[in-house]
């Protein structure tokens, strides 16, 4: 692992803190599926309806891959701020970023590379040549995961029988002109909060809560802690933020809100956070977001429909709710203008 020291553009952050009493409580059980063995299909579905959010193992990704990927990123942030703006430009929303997060006001202790991933995207093309290159190759390998796991998916759903039924959501994201494939390097510089405050008492917010608009999500991170998802409530227990251990030998898949619509509630997007690391070492985080084509109309698939069944949510395309996505803050309901039925959405779910 590279360390290095917080870079000036964000040393002056506020520190925008998690309210007192809501940072994590227990340790949550995150599903861990080989998505290699015998049933990968079903326990992905079960992991959809329940978390949202799994972590994956014998995924076929090489070690060196990832740690190429991570030596070179770590070099590019260690940058003066200057040169990484120059190389890539002001995220708008790709490029580099440090503490603002979109345009809408939100912000964190972090900085940030977000990239086109798509098969024949130039993204990047003025980044050091050693990144690029770690940054296609890794592209190229967890693109695979992201298939494989919306194969499984589409299994679990019940899907499998034939290949068009199996492919339905791989086909949307890779092979599709114009799909939206995108790559997020974030770079978390270690935090050192004031004497007598710790994170039992409050965290300093890294990247504030959200669920992501695509489909899926696939999330590598290197060994320092950070990452929690939001387990939802019921009528026994509270709604809790619970830490999710970081292991880099695994990848962990989130469940995106055009997922959750695709299946008509079935599979739930999940609501996630970073505490920014408050030890010595800096967290990175490589995320693949696949999303569809702009054109490509959100709306439950038929083929998980029962006779009967009514949609929760109103039609919309891939590129109208991107757009809406951006206009938000990161904490908003993104799908709440959406919802038809929003009543039933925990009976669709079962």
């Amino acid at each position: 692992m590279v360390a290095i020291t917080a870079p000036s553009s964000i040393e002056h952050i506020p520190l925008v803190r998690c309210p007192k009493g809501a940072n994590a409580g227990p340790q949550a059980v995150i599903p861990c599926i080989d998505l290699s063995a015998p049933g990968a299909a079903a326990a992905v579905a079960d992991a959809c309806r329940t978390l949202g959010f799994f972590k994956a193992t014998n995924h076929g990704v090489p070690a060196g891959l990832a740690d190429a990927l991570e030596s070179r990123a770590m070099a590019f942030f260690a940058l003066p701020h200057q040169e990484k703006l120059d190389m890539s430009g002001p995220a708008r929303p790709l490029g580099y970023g440090s503490k603002s997060i979109g345009s809408n006001g939100d912000v964190g202790w972090l900085e940030y590379l977000l990239l086109s991933a798509g098969a024949t995207s130039s993204g990047g093309a003025a980044l050091p040549a050693a990144l690029r290159a770690a940054v296609e190759a890794y592209t190229g390998a967890v693109r695979g995961v992201g298939c494989r796991v919306m194969e499984l998916m589409a299994e679990g759903l019940g899907l499998g029988a034939s290949e068009e039924g199996r492919c339905v959501l791989r086909r949307m994201v890779v092979g599709c002109e114009g799909s939206d494939e995108m790559l997020r390097v974030n770079h978390y510089p270690p935090c050192l909060l004031p004497p007598g405050r710790d994170r039992d008492e409050c965290g300093v917010t890294g990247f504030g809560e959200h669920t992501d608009p695509q489909i899926i999500s696939v999330l590598r991170s290197n060994c320092t802690a950070g990452l929690q998802i939001l387990l939802r409530g019921d009528y026994s227990s509270p709604a809790r933020w619970v830490p999710v251990p970081p292991d880099p030998d695994s990848f962990f898949v989130n469940v995106g809100d055009s997922l959750q619509v695709l299946t008509n509630g079935r599979f739930r997007s999940v609501k996630h956070r970073v505490l920014a690391p408050e030890g010595e070492e800096s967290r990175l985080s490589v995320i693949y977001f696949g999303g569809p084509a702009a054109s490509q109309r959100i709306a439950p698939l038929e083929q998980v429909m029962r006779e009967g069944e009514q949609s929760l949510y109103r039609e919309f395309t891939w590129g109208e709710y991107k757009k809406a996505a951006y206009k938000t803050r990161l904490g908003d309901n993104r799908l709440g203008p959406y919802e038809l039925h929003a009543a039933a959405n925990d009976e669709a779910a079962k």
